[in-house]
């Protein structure tokens, strides 16, 4: 049932692209309609990679079930008893925190919406149809066109509508997840080498956390190949949706709504880009944490396991990429930083302001 209500909604999805598409070419491209058109292929190749990543997620979990193995048992299982924040509870926070504000987002877009007809109405001085009519043509003029107004459409392109801005969220919230699960089991590893620091350990410890940590390693390099795709999508997307809506943000707009709904949004996507950076990015500093705890490892305690363990962390790059194009490390926020103010600068020059649409007063 799911997998039919998942091919339901690609095939309803893809042809509202196909039309949202072949009307903004129609009415001739700019700043705005192109905007537009990116964030529709984005979220339809998202929710289509989703499908692809949910075949191979037996795959996926057995990758994480067979790393996971020793860190449910022993001693880093009283470590996730003992520790404040286990690794459910703050996959749980991010997602339901994210989720939560893309929803105050979602009111906030359809409530400036609403009030933009109230404007357009009242300056074309529309008597003669209903707020709603006006609103739903006005709002999805690629789709009305076409087919009556009713009840049964209006459903319809709501629900294809919801269905990709929470997809749109996701994108992100699913990367914050998995680079969450590799980067707590690092973390596992540095603590568990905190609690034995100027103890002399033998060297079947040395061995066991090298293998533990090699584990991690593995599954940082699956989770890669798996997902590279999905990341380097992700924050092309949010790149390039953070530049327009930052050069948008001189536009004028007659609703207070407008306002609220446009700073909320851009100041949501900032941060939502920011924390799946930063929590991406975590993965490669938790990988090298414990590198100064070993290196502190009096040398008549010194081995060819810890060596290895030594070696392993000092030059393994455990980082989650773009498909190799780019490496989540935390330098990546300040060079997005740079180029966005680069690439705003340039559209602030060479880009004309784009008029108020609350003056257009025809619907197609």
């Amino acid at each position: 049932m799911r997998f039919c209500y998942t091919m339901l909604y690609l095939t309803l999805t893809g042809v509202y692209c196909a039309l949202s598409i072949r009307w903004y070419i129609r009415k001739g491209m700019n700043i705005t309609f192109f905007a537009n058109c990116v964030y529709l292929v984005v979220v339809y190749l998202s929710a289509w990679l989703f499908l692809f990543i949910a075949m191979r997620w037996r795959t996926v979990m057995g990758a994480f079930a067979t790393c996971e193995r020793s860190f449910l048992q022993g001693h880093y299982r009283l470590q996730a008893t003992t520790r404040g924040f286990s690794l459910t509870w703050k996959i749980r926070f991010a997602g339901l925190a994210i989720f939560a504000l893309a929803l105050v987002e979602d009111w906030l877009n359809y409530y400036s919406a609403y009030e933009s007809n109230i404007v357009q109405m009242a300056t074309c001085n529309r008597t003669n149809v209903s707020v709603w009519y006006n609103f739903y043509v006005r709002e999805h003029p690629h789709v009305f066109h076409l087919v009556p107004f009713n009840g049964f459409t209006v459903v319809v392109t709501e629900w294809i509508n919801r269905c990709m801005r929470y997809t749109w969220t996701y994108v992100d919230i699913f990367i914050i997840a998995f680079c969450y699960g590799a980067q707590f089991r690092y973390e596992q590893i540095f603590r568990r080498l905190v609690a034995v620091q100027g103890m002399a350990c033998p060297a079947n410890f040395w061995h066991e956390v090298r293998m533990d940590y090699v584990a991690v390693s593995e599954l940082v390099s699956f989770l890669d190949a798996q997902f590279g795709h999905l990341i380097l999508l992700a924050c092309a997307n949010d790149m390039y949706f953070i530049a327009t809506q930052l050069f948008n943000g001189f536009q004028r707009r007659r609703a207070i709504a407008n306002y609220v709904y446009f700073w909320y949004s851009l100041l949501l996507l900032i941060f939502r880009t920011i924390v799946m950076l930063y929590v991406a990015s975590g993965v490669y500093v938790a990988s090298a944490s414990p590198l100064q705890l070993l290196r502190n490892v009096s040398s008549k305690n010194w081995g060819i396991d810890l060596q290895r363990l030594t070696d392993e962390v000092s030059s393994g790059e455990n980082v989650l990429s773009g498909k190799q194009f780019f490496f989540l490390k935390r330098q990546l926020i300040l060079a997005m930083a740079g180029t966005l103010v680069t690439y705003e600068l340039v559209l602030l020059d060479q880009v004309k302001k784009i008029p108020d649409s609350s003056t257009d007063c025809s619907y197609f």
